[in-house]
């Protein structure tokens, strides 16, 4: 897009009336937040999923985004209009050239199982190659994890078990994913209509 990357931005997708927004946001609206992201990551569900074994409270969440930004990472906050149902990311992205790591949850059991993690996911990946420019994105999943796998899927991602794309595992047993700018916008073209992307 040519413009300024370092700069907080929202990424937007409305469909049937339901607007989903995925933020960066600042320290006092994570400090807001963070118990309730705490709950989400405690949650036994959830906890199986990302392979979450160490239980976060809401300093260890505001910690978590504050190291992740001194990391070059981008860190999200995902709305459903205006309720909290979870987080994402971009992260190690200075690990491969023109390349990075993606991670998303809906935390909230309420919403889950509707569709929004793929959308919320696209989000994402639209800001990371549309404005951070990237190329490549992957993904790290717990082969139990079949929800994520198949979202991931849905965005044209395919295992990939390359040098580089194993360096984001986080536990030997993982699966790799990634997908190419091109793959990607091939995958979700209708999606992508009605994506937004813009400074907060």
């Amino acid at each position: 897009m040519g413009i300024e990357k370092d700069i907080p931005w929202l990424a937007e997708h409305r469909r049937d009336g339901e607007l989903l927004r995925a933020i960066e946001p600042t320290v006092d609206e994570v400090r807001g937040v963070a118990p309730a992201l705490a709950s989400f990551y405690d949650d036994p569900y959830n906890r199986r999923m990302m392979a979450n074994t160490v239980s976060m409270s809401a300093e260890d969440v505001v910690a978590s985004f504050a190291e992740l930004r001194a990391d070059g990472g981008r860190p999200f906050l995902l709305y459903a209009g205006e309720r909290l149902v979870g987080d994402g990311d971009l992260r190690h992205l200075s690990v491969c050239p023109g390349a990075g790591e993606v991670a998303v949850l809906v935390g909230d059991r309420a919403v889950q199982g509707r569709g929004l993690g793929t959308r919320f996911a696209a989000l994402l990946h639209a800001f990371g190659f549309q404005v951070l420019g990237l190329e490549r994105i992957f993904a790290s999943i717990l082969p139990v994890n079949e929800p994520s796998l198949r979202l991931f899927a849905r965005l044209g991602h395919a295992p990939d078990a390359s040098e580089a794309a194993r360096s984001f595992a986080d536990e030997p047993g993982d699966v790799t994913l990634s997908v190419s700018r091109a793959a990607f916008e091939s995958a979700t073209r209708e999606l992508l209509a009605d994506v937004r992307l813009r400074p907060r």
